[in-house]
Protein backbone atom coordinates (compact mmCIF):
# COMPACT_ATOMS: atom_id res chain seq x y z
CA UNK A 1 0.00 0.00 0.00
CA UNK A 2 1.30 3.43 -1.00
CA UNK A 3 4.38 2.29 -2.57
CA UNK A 4 5.04 -0.37 0.71
CA UNK A 5 5.88 2.33 2.82
CA UNK A 6 3.71 0.13 5.64
CA UNK A 7 3.17 -3.70 4.96
CA UNK A 8 0.31 -5.23 6.01
CA UNK A 9 0.52 -9.04 7.22
CA UNK A 10 -2.21 -11.03 9.40
CA UNK A 11 -0.55 -13.10 11.71
CA UNK A 12 -3.58 -15.14 13.91
CA UNK A 13 -6.05 -12.95 15.50
CA UNK A 14 -3.58 -9.99 14.86
CA UNK A 15 -2.96 -7.63 11.84
CA UNK A 16 0.70 -6.47 11.73
CA UNK A 17 1.87 -2.78 10.08
CA UNK A 18 5.26 -2.48 9.45
CA UNK A 19 6.82 0.57 9.08
CA UNK A 20 9.10 -0.21 5.66
CA UNK A 21 11.43 2.05 4.60
CA UNK A 22 14.19 0.95 6.22
CA UNK A 23 16.91 2.94 4.40
CA UNK A 24 15.06 6.15 5.96
CA UNK A 25 14.53 4.62 9.67
CA UNK A 26 11.24 4.09 8.46
CA UNK A 27 11.02 8.02 8.68
CA UNK A 28 7.60 9.08 7.68
CA UNK A 29 6.76 11.00 4.52
CA UNK A 30 2.75 11.65 3.49
CA UNK A 31 2.66 8.59 1.43
CA UNK A 32 3.34 6.86 4.81
CA UNK A 33 0.65 8.62 6.76
CA UNK A 34 -1.71 7.37 3.73
CA UNK A 35 -0.88 3.72 3.88
CA UNK A 36 -0.94 3.73 7.82
CA UNK A 37 -4.88 4.92 7.71
CA UNK A 38 -5.01 2.71 5.00
CA UNK A 39 -4.09 -0.36 7.01
CA UNK A 40 -5.95 0.37 9.85
CA UNK A 41 -9.43 0.87 7.84
CA UNK A 42 -8.56 -2.46 6.28
CA UNK A 43 -7.71 -3.95 9.98
CA UNK A 44 -10.75 -2.33 11.61
CA UNK A 45 -12.96 -3.87 8.72
CA UNK A 46 -12.14 -7.32 8.96
CA UNK A 47 -14.26 -8.77 11.87
CA UNK A 48 -11.15 -11.78 12.51
CA UNK A 49 -8.61 -9.07 12.96
CA UNK A 50 -8.85 -8.73 17.07
CA UNK A 51 -5.52 -6.07 17.40
CA UNK A 52 -3.34 -4.24 15.49
CA UNK A 53 0.38 -4.43 16.01
CA UNK A 54 2.79 -1.43 14.76
CA UNK A 55 6.04 -1.92 14.90
CA UNK A 56 9.39 -0.91 12.43
CA UNK A 57 11.07 -3.24 9.31
CA UNK A 58 15.18 -2.54 10.08
CA UNK A 59 16.83 -1.05 13.04
CA UNK A 60 14.12 1.33 13.79
CA UNK A 61 10.44 2.32 14.73
CA UNK A 62 10.60 5.40 12.79
CA UNK A 63 12.83 8.05 13.53
CA UNK A 64 9.96 10.90 12.69
CA UNK A 65 8.83 13.09 9.81
CA UNK A 66 11.32 12.64 6.69
CA UNK A 67 13.16 16.25 6.79
CA UNK A 68 15.48 15.08 3.91
CA UNK A 69 14.63 18.06 2.07
CA UNK A 70 13.52 20.00 4.84
CA UNK A 71 9.89 19.53 6.78
CA UNK A 72 7.92 19.91 3.73
CA UNK A 73 4.80 19.83 5.65
CA UNK A 74 1.21 21.84 4.98
CA UNK A 75 1.59 25.17 6.54
CA UNK A 76 0.31 28.55 6.48
CA UNK A 77 -3.07 30.44 7.64
CA UNK A 78 -3.25 32.84 11.03
CA UNK A 79 -1.45 30.46 13.73
CA UNK A 80 -3.13 33.40 16.49
CA UNK A 81 -6.31 33.13 15.24
CA UNK A 82 -6.33 29.37 13.74
CA UNK A 83 -7.71 30.55 10.32
CA UNK A 84 -6.71 28.92 7.27
CA UNK A 85 -4.03 26.51 9.85
CA UNK A 86 -4.17 23.24 7.97
CA UNK A 87 -4.17 20.25 10.22
CA UNK A 88 -0.93 18.48 11.26
CA UNK A 89 -0.64 15.77 9.20
CA UNK A 90 0.68 13.29 12.24
CA UNK A 91 -2.46 14.47 14.34
CA UNK A 92 -4.65 13.41 11.63
CA UNK A 93 -3.39 9.78 11.69
CA UNK A 94 -2.92 9.63 15.44
CA UNK A 95 -6.66 10.66 15.76
CA UNK A 96 -7.28 7.57 13.48
CA UNK A 97 -5.47 5.70 15.72
CA UNK A 98 -7.73 7.33 19.23
CA UNK A 99 -10.85 6.34 16.78
CA UNK A 100 -10.31 2.23 16.63
CA UNK A 101 -12.70 -0.25 18.24
CA UNK A 102 -9.79 -2.25 18.31
CA UNK A 103 -6.83 -2.33 20.70
CA UNK A 104 -3.23 -1.06 19.58
CA UNK A 105 -0.07 -2.57 20.38
CA UNK A 106 3.49 -0.31 19.74
CA UNK A 107 6.09 -3.42 18.92
CA UNK A 108 9.32 -0.70 19.06
CA UNK A 109 12.03 -2.58 18.00
CA UNK A 110 14.26 0.32 17.25
CA UNK A 111 14.48 4.52 17.34
CA UNK A 112 11.16 6.43 18.18
CA UNK A 113 11.69 9.93 17.39
CA UNK A 114 9.53 12.39 16.69
CA UNK A 115 6.26 11.17 14.87
CA UNK A 116 7.68 7.70 15.58
CA UNK A 117 7.49 8.59 19.69
CA UNK A 118 4.30 10.24 18.79
CA UNK A 119 3.14 6.84 17.05
CA UNK A 120 3.76 4.61 19.91
CA UNK A 121 2.06 6.36 22.67
CA UNK A 122 -0.67 6.47 20.65
CA UNK A 123 -1.52 2.77 20.86
CA UNK A 124 -2.73 1.00 24.03
CA UNK A 125 0.53 -1.35 25.03
CA UNK A 126 4.30 -0.45 24.35
CA UNK A 127 6.85 -3.59 23.90
CA UNK A 128 10.06 -2.59 23.66
CA UNK A 129 13.73 -4.37 22.49
CA UNK A 130 16.36 -3.33 24.84
CA UNK A 131 17.86 -1.32 21.84
CA UNK A 132 15.13 0.73 21.52
CA UNK A 133 15.36 5.03 22.00
CA UNK A 134 12.83 7.66 22.62
CA UNK A 135 13.35 11.13 21.66
CA UNK A 136 10.51 13.85 22.00
CA UNK A 137 12.78 15.69 19.39
CA UNK A 138 10.53 18.86 18.86
CA UNK A 139 12.02 21.97 20.21
CA UNK A 140 15.52 20.83 18.97
CA UNK A 141 14.29 20.93 15.40
CA UNK A 142 12.49 24.71 15.79
CA UNK A 143 8.45 23.10 15.57
CA UNK A 144 6.31 22.22 18.58
CA UNK A 145 5.04 19.03 19.90
CA UNK A 146 2.87 17.57 17.25
CA UNK A 147 0.35 14.24 16.49
CA UNK A 148 -1.25 14.89 19.59
CA UNK A 149 1.55 14.27 21.91
CA UNK A 150 1.16 17.01 24.40
CA UNK A 151 -1.98 15.05 25.20
CA UNK A 152 -0.93 11.39 25.50
CA UNK A 153 2.56 11.64 26.70
CA UNK A 154 1.76 13.57 30.26
CA UNK A 155 -1.32 10.94 30.18
CA UNK A 156 0.93 8.04 29.85
CA UNK A 157 4.31 9.12 31.94
CA UNK A 158 3.06 11.76 34.45
CA UNK A 159 3.39 15.90 33.33
CA UNK A 160 6.72 16.23 35.02
CA UNK A 161 8.51 13.17 33.28
CA UNK A 162 6.32 14.50 30.10
CA UNK A 163 8.00 17.94 30.26
CA UNK A 164 11.73 16.82 30.87
CA UNK A 165 11.50 14.55 27.47
CA UNK A 166 9.49 17.43 25.83
CA UNK A 167 11.57 20.41 26.68
CA UNK A 168 14.96 18.94 26.49
CA UNK A 169 14.10 16.78 23.43
CA UNK A 170 16.85 14.63 24.79
CA UNK A 171 17.13 10.75 23.79
CA UNK A 172 15.51 8.35 26.45
CA UNK A 173 16.69 5.04 26.18
CA UNK A 174 15.02 1.46 27.07
CA UNK A 175 15.45 1.31 30.36
CA UNK A 176 14.68 5.03 31.33
CA UNK A 177 11.06 4.45 28.87
CA UNK A 178 10.44 1.27 31.16
CA UNK A 179 11.07 2.87 34.85
CA UNK A 180 9.06 5.75 33.62
CA UNK A 181 5.97 3.51 32.29
CA UNK A 182 6.39 4.48 28.69
CA UNK A 183 7.12 0.81 28.23
CA UNK A 184 5.42 -2.52 29.39
CA UNK A 185 8.07 -4.82 28.72
CA UNK A 186 11.59 -5.09 27.53
CA UNK A 187 12.76 -8.43 25.42
CA UNK A 188 14.98 -9.17 22.97
CA UNK A 189 14.57 -8.22 19.32
CA UNK A 190 13.63 -11.86 18.65
CA UNK A 191 11.09 -11.80 21.58
CA UNK A 192 9.31 -8.85 20.76
CA UNK A 193 6.96 -9.49 17.87
CA UNK A 194 5.88 -12.95 19.30
CA UNK A 195 5.49 -11.56 22.92
CA UNK A 196 3.07 -8.93 20.52
CA UNK A 197 1.37 -11.29 19.10
CA UNK A 198 0.83 -13.32 22.25
CA UNK A 199 -1.07 -10.46 23.65
CA UNK A 200 -3.19 -10.64 20.76
CA UNK A 201 -3.87 -14.19 20.83
CA UNK A 202 -5.36 -13.45 24.81
CA UNK A 203 -7.13 -10.82 23.85
CA UNK A 204 -8.81 -13.13 20.64
CA UNK A 205 -9.45 -16.16 22.88
CA UNK A 206 -11.01 -14.86 26.16
CA UNK A 207 -12.85 -11.17 25.49
CA UNK A 208 -16.06 -10.14 23.86
CA UNK A 209 -14.90 -7.50 20.46
CA UNK A 210 -17.41 -4.53 21.49
CA UNK A 211 -17.04 -5.28 25.03
CA UNK A 212 -12.86 -4.64 24.09
CA UNK A 213 -13.90 -1.56 22.36
CA UNK A 214 -16.11 0.25 24.87
CA UNK A 215 -13.56 -0.24 27.38
CA UNK A 216 -10.72 0.84 25.49
CA UNK A 217 -12.72 4.04 24.58
CA UNK A 218 -13.65 4.61 28.33
CA UNK A 219 -10.73 4.24 29.73
CA UNK A 220 -8.91 7.47 27.50
CA UNK A 221 -12.06 9.12 27.60
CA UNK A 222 -12.22 9.33 31.44
CA UNK A 223 -8.85 10.25 31.88
CA UNK A 224 -10.05 13.75 30.91
CA UNK A 225 -13.15 13.76 32.42
CA UNK A 226 -14.26 16.14 35.52
CA UNK A 227 -15.44 13.83 37.95
CA UNK A 228 -16.44 10.20 38.29
CA UNK A 229 -20.18 10.78 37.46
CA UNK A 230 -19.53 11.23 34.02
CA UNK A 231 -17.24 7.60 34.33
CA UNK A 232 -20.45 6.51 35.92
CA UNK A 233 -23.17 7.76 33.21
CA UNK A 234 -21.00 6.66 30.79
CA UNK A 235 -20.63 2.79 32.11
CA UNK A 236 -24.14 2.96 33.05
CA UNK A 237 -25.19 2.62 28.90
CA UNK A 238 -22.36 0.95 28.15
CA UNK A 239 -23.51 -1.85 30.35
CA UNK A 240 -27.28 -1.54 29.36
CA UNK A 241 -26.00 -1.90 25.83
CA UNK A 242 -23.82 -4.97 26.84
CA UNK A 243 -26.64 -6.66 29.01
CA UNK A 244 -29.33 -6.61 25.67
CA UNK A 245 -27.01 -8.88 23.85
CA UNK A 246 -26.89 -12.77 24.55
CA UNK A 247 -22.43 -11.53 24.55
CA UNK A 248 -23.28 -11.20 28.31
CA UNK A 249 -25.05 -14.58 28.92
CA UNK A 250 -22.07 -16.63 26.89
CA UNK A 251 -19.57 -14.62 29.41
CA UNK A 252 -21.21 -16.30 32.07
CA UNK A 253 -22.51 -19.72 30.43
CA UNK A 254 -18.50 -20.15 29.57
CA UNK A 255 -17.46 -19.26 33.31
CA UNK A 256 -19.99 -21.57 34.60
CA UNK A 257 -18.69 -24.87 32.68
CA UNK A 258 -14.98 -23.64 32.58
CA UNK A 259 -14.82 -22.97 28.99
CA UNK A 260 -13.60 -20.30 26.39
CA UNK A 261 -16.34 -18.34 25.57
CA UNK A 262 -18.05 -17.91 22.17
CA UNK A 263 -19.02 -14.28 21.58
CA UNK A 264 -20.52 -13.24 18.60
CA UNK A 265 -21.63 -9.90 18.46
CA UNK A 266 -19.89 -7.99 15.27
CA UNK A 267 -17.93 -4.82 16.19
CA UNK A 268 -20.49 -2.26 14.26
CA UNK A 269 -22.67 -2.99 17.43
CA UNK A 270 -20.03 -0.41 18.96
CA UNK A 271 -21.58 2.05 17.21
CA UNK A 272 -23.89 2.72 19.91
CA UNK A 273 -21.02 4.73 21.78
CA UNK A 274 -21.69 7.15 18.63
CA UNK A 275 -21.84 10.17 20.25
CA UNK A 276 -20.72 10.03 23.38
CA UNK A 277 -17.88 11.83 22.80
CA UNK A 278 -17.45 15.57 21.87
CA UNK A 279 -15.29 14.96 18.51
CA UNK A 280 -18.69 12.76 16.99
CA UNK A 281 -21.25 15.72 18.55
CA UNK A 282 -19.96 18.78 18.35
Amino acid sequence: MSGNDVLYDREGAAAVLTLCRPEKLNAARPETHEALIAGLDRAEADEAVRCVIITGAGRAFCAGTDISDGFGLPHGGNPETGEGVPPDIGGVTVLRLFRMNKPLIAAVNGIAAGFGASLSIACDFRLASDSAKWAFIFARRGIAAESCSSWFLPRVVGVETALDWMLTGRTVSAKEARDEGLVRKLLSEAELLPAALAIAEEIAANTAPVSVAMNRRLVWEMMGAAHPAEAHALESRAIAARLSHRDSAEGVAAFSEKRRPNFDQRLDAASVMRGWWPEETG
